[in-house]
């Protein structure tokens, strides 16, 4: 059996697509590494960022958890959904950043503290140097309709392109 010179191209053609392949979808995803200022810089327009990395706020940090490198505060008052019967509230969005050092034990604290019922931790996604936790309470002010959801969700993609958002087997995540 004798292969022309066309024959020859498409079979090496299809070995090296397959090679690549596996490749592509047997590597980790990869981890971005963003400054504490994009995560300000990428939210669309219409957001508010406050970006905070001292003084903090309890009250914008789980509970349980410890304090972390920087906390980061989103709101678009240009946008209100219903709350409660008659009452309009902004989207908003607290994102608590801690080393990715402490994943391990972060992960294990978030795991922890699913037994309680309310601002629990709970894990939003990470970079290279952060690893980025959140909680029910954060989001939209504890609302979840459908209405409020569609409020957040362009903050939620933006964000998404800055970071990795892994399955640690959490619930709610």
């Amino acid at each position: 059996m004798t292969l022309n010179l066309n024959e020859m191209k498409t079979i090496t053609y299809s070995i090296a697509m397959a090679i690549a392949l596996i490749i592509l979808f047997s590597c980790d995803k990869i981890i971005t590494n963003p400054s504490l200022e994009e995560f300000c810089s990428v939210a669309p327009n219409g957001w508010e960022c406050e970006l905070i990395t001292d003084s903090f706020n309890q009250n914008d940090i789980p509970q349980n958890a410890d304090n972390p490198v920087a906390i980061i505060k989103y709101k678009n008052p240009s946008r209100e959904f219903e709350r409660f019967e008659s009452t309009k509230v902004n989207p908003s969005l607290t994102l608590d950043l801690y080393s990715i050092l402490l994943k391990e034990e972060l992960i294990d604290f978030i795991k922890s503290q699913q037994m309680y019922s309310w601002c629990i931790p709970t894990y939003f996604g990470e970079t290279k140097d952060y690893f980025i936790i959140t909680s029910p309470c954060f989001i939209n002010s504890g609302s979840f309709t459908d209405e409020a959801d569609s409020c957040i969700s362009d903050l939620y993609k933006a964000l998404e392109s800055l970071m990795t958002i892994n399955d640690y087997d959490l619930i709610g995540n």
